[in-house]
Order: C-alpha cells, then sequence, then structure tokens
C-alpha cells in the first residue's frame, strides 16, 4: 500500500508542474501588447480616430520608460510625433488630410497601461466617404505586431475594418461598413481566451463541480448528471450576471472606473480559490459565479470602451460579441472538465484541488497587488503564457487526470490479488480460512478508502 503517498505526491508534483507552464515569467504582460488599435468613426461630413498601444509595447520601441512615469504630459508630445510620422490619411480625390491630435490620456484596461490619443482628420470640404490610412507605428520595428482597425460608420454601426501588419500597412476605408457580427463575435471569444483572470475565475469554480459541500467539506458527488447539472448552473449564474452588466454598461447606462473593477476581478479569483479550498457556503460556487459575474461583464465592457466601440454599439452587434463570450466558456469547459471530472473520481483530487486552487489565490494576490498600484505582480507574465501555451495546460492536466485514474486502478488490482501460497509459513494457517480473513480485512478496507477518497 505504499503507492498511496507516491500517488498523491506525484499529484501534486505534476499538478504544480502544469501551473508552473502559465506562471514563467516573460516579456509580454497580455494580449493587448501584441496588437494596437484604432477605432475610427466616419460621419456624414467629418472623420476621426483613436489610437490606443500599450506603454510597454512603446517602451519596447522606443526604448522609453513611459509605463512607470506618472504624469502622461511629460512624454505625449514625444509620442504624438512618433503617432505623426507613421499615420497618413489620403482622401479619395489623392489629397493628403492634415491630422490635429488632442486628448492624449494614459488608462489601465485589465491591468495594462495604455496610452490613448484621439486624432480628427481635416478632409479639406471632401465627403470622407472613402479614404485609406497607412499606419505603421509599432509595426515598423516589430513584424510581430498588429494594429486592429475598428470603424463606426455614419449611422452608428460597427465592424472591424480590417488589420495591417508588417505585410501590409495599408487600409482601404469604403463607403458601407458591414455589421460585422462575425468580427464582434471574434472579439468576444478571444478576449475570454486570452484573459487569464476571466479563465482562471472560470476554471477554479470548476473545480469543485464534482463535489458537494457536507459539514463544511468538500465530498466526491454522485455519478455525471449532478455533476453536469452543477456545471451547467455555474455556466448559466455566470453567463446572466456578465450579460446584465455587459449590455447596460455598452448602451451607456453604467458607467465605472475601469481600476475598481480590476481589483474586482482580481478579488473574484480569489474568492473562487478559497471556496476550493473549503466550501464558504452551500451552493456558493452558483453565488459567486453570478455576482462576481455582475463585475466581469463591467470588465467585458470596458474592452468595447478601450475599442472605441462604448455607447456606439448596435444591439444586434453587442449581443453578437456577448455569443463570442459564451463560445468561450464552452469551450473552456470541453477542454478541461472532462479531466477535472476524472481526477475527480481518483484520491488524488484533493491534493490537485488544492494545489490548483493556490495557484489561482496566488496569481489573484498578484494582479490585486498590482492593480491596487502596491507592488508589482510578481507573477508578472501569466496572461501572455497562458496565451502563448493553452494547449500546454489542456495536456498537462488530462495526463495529470489519466495517472491518477490507472494508479488507482493499479491499486484496487492489487489489494483483490489471492495469496501466492495455500499455508502461511509463519502461522500455518490452511489457505481457506486465511484467504477468508483477508478478504474481509479487504472488503472492510476498501469501503474505508473509498469512504475516504469521496470525502476531503
Amino acid at each position: 500500500m505504499m503507492y498511496r503517498p507516491r500517488l498523491r505526491t506525484f499529484a501534486g508534483a505534476a499538478a504544480l508542474a502544469g501551473g508552473s507552464v502559465v506562471l514563467l515569467p516573460s516579456v509580454a504582460d497580455a494580449h493587448s501588447l501584441e496588437s494596437s488599435t484604432l477605432s475610427v468613426r466616419v460621419g456624414e461630413d467629418s472623420a476621426d480616430a483613436t489610437v490606443s498601444i500599450a506603454l510597454e509595447t512603446l517602451d519596447g520601441v522606443l526604448g522609453t520608460d513611459y509605463a512607470t512615469t506618472g504624469d502622461v504630459s511629460s512624454y505625449a508630445d514625444e509620442v504624438t510625433a512618433y503617432l505623426d510620422e507613421h499615420l497618413t490619411v489620403t482622401g479619395a480625390d489623392g489629397s493628403t488630410w492634415t491630422e490635429t491630435y488632442s486628448n492624449a490620456v494614459s488608462e489601465s484596461v485589465e491591468g495594462i497601461q495604455s496610452f490613448s490619443i484621439d486624432v480628427s482628420f481635416d478632409t479639406g470640404g471632401a465627403e470622407p466617404s472613402s479614404f485609406t490610412i497607412d499606419y505603421d507605428a509599432i509595426i515598423e520595428a516589430d513584424s510581430t505586431h498588429e494594429a486592429v482597425f475598428v470603424l463606426t460608420d455614419s449611422v452608428g454601426d460597427v465592424s472591424t475594418a480590417g488589420v495591417v501588419d508588417a505585410s501590409d500597412s495599408s487600409l482601404q476605408i469604403g463607403d458601407t461598413a458591414d455589421v460585422g457580427i462575425t468580427d464582434m463575435i471574434g472579439y468576444g471569444l478571444h478576449h475570454v481566451l486570452e484573459g487569464a483572470d476571466h479563465l482562471l475565475f472560470l476554471v477554479t469554480l470548476l473545480l469543485v463541480a464534482p463535489l458537494v459541500a457536507v459539514a463544511g467539506r468538500w465530498r466526491r458527488a454522485d455519478g455525471v448528471v449532478p455533476t453536469a447539472r452543477k456545471v451547467v448552473g455555474v455556466v448559466t449564474a455566470f453567463t446572466v450576471g456578465h450579460s446584465l452588466t455587459l449590455i447596460v454598461s455598452a448602451l451607456g447606462w453604467l458607467s465605472l472606473p475601469s481600476a475598481p473593477v480590476e481589483v474586482l476581478i482580481a478579488s473574484s479569483v480569489g474568492v473562487a480559490a478559497v471556496n476550493a479550498m473549503r466550501p464558504i457556503a452551500r451552493r456558493g460556487e452558483l453565488v459567486i459565479a453570478g455576482g462576481f459575474g455582475l463585475v466581469h461583464g463591467l470588465a467585458f465592457a470596458g474592452i468595447l470602451t478601450d475599442l472605441g466601440l462604448d455607447g456606439s454599439t448596435s444591439l444586434l452587434a453587442l449581443l453578437a460579441f456577448n455569443v463570442g463570450v459564451e463560445l468561450a466558456q464552452l469551450v473552456t469547459v470541453a477542454l478541461l472538465f472532462p479531466s477535472l471530472y476524472l481526477l475527480s473520481r481518483t484520491r488524488s483530487y484533493s491534493t490537485v484541488r488544492l494545489v490548483v486552487a493556490s495557484v489561482a489565490l496566488a496569481a489573484a494576490t498578484g494582479w490585486a497587488l498590482d492593480r491596487l498600484g502596491v507592488l508589482g505582480n510578481p507573477l508578472a507574465g501569466v496572461e501572455d503564457r497562458v496565451i502563448g501555451h493553452p494547449w500546454y495546460v489542456v495536456v498537462c492536466l488530462a495526463v495529470v487526470a489519466v495517472c491518477c485514474w490507472l494508479a488507482d486502478r493499479r491499486g484496487l488490482r492489487s489489494l483483490r490479488q489471492p495469496a501466492a501460497s495455500a499455508e502461511s509459513p509463519e502461522l500455518g494457517t490452511t489457505a481457506p480460512a486465511r484467504d477468508g480473513n483477508i478478504g474481509a480485512r479487504r472488503g472492510v478496507l476498501t469501503t474505508v478508502l473509498e469512504r475516504k477518497e469521496g470525502t476531503r
């Protein structure tokens, strides 16, 4: 029976190794470092845009230290001059439109400090229905960087006009704009899948889906159906919560500063982690999913604000964005929950659950301290590592689940092996009598083990 402590040690080490894949430091902190955003707005007789670039990305290209500078006015002129060199707008008649820059601000969206500035274009009296934008800021120094163009036309329809990169830095803005339903679904999908805090919150809630709270402790639930119902309940509660605040915030009915929202997002991961260690309340995961889902909805709306889509987003485009968010949740559940469920059927799940919950709590603490401005995140690079290696996490969890399940099956078979000899050399006991006693002891032992593996 010496396999049990070794099995638990292996499970803990493997889960920790899987977590370390996403906790290794890296150069980038989040997905917004890899792309800039130009929100272009076209009216009946005017055109303007908002350019948004992560300060850390600017620092990497310009060799500056703007990300740690609190006063945006101290570097706004330098960044504006740089953008002016790399942004050119040409009208349909071939004339170059004059650019006027204003309202330079430094803002934080989901923990990423970015520089944003408005640009108005002097059309020279021409109708702004068709023009060409040439833009290669950052791209000229980093061939992997992209600039995403989001277009709001004169009737308020929103679409992704296109993406420019090192292969083509020119984009044609036409007379009409597609509503961009597919684009908005893609935004919602990628925003969640590329946001480590949202993903970790959902995964931490899923940790306890195969369990039930009994007398202040987690105990294994019986059967697939109760577990499936619980998963559906958690996902539904989260969906209802974030959908409500996403809609009211994106339509301009509710506006909150991003800083406290970001701190609450980090806190939601911490609360979910504590609940995974020891149940806070019976069915507490549903309350956590629904309650903090309201906060996550504000963060989802924040990305629309960062793209310049707040207030002007059509209801259809907003619903499409929300569909993308739901698809991301389903993808997460489909890829990770089968492994979590298989693990929950083993004696190692308690160890794995506590390790993953501890990693989530550590990440939440790092995010909260960083977003409060108290201390730089000691786990910097979490988001980028998850984005860069998502299949490592999925495969590692699946391998751990299969290994733990096989080890359990092998351990139970070893308990049921018949005696090798007909008579005990030490006691001289006959085989039938000895086998009967051993069988009874094995039956009791198996029952005890089954009870213990279900109560943690």
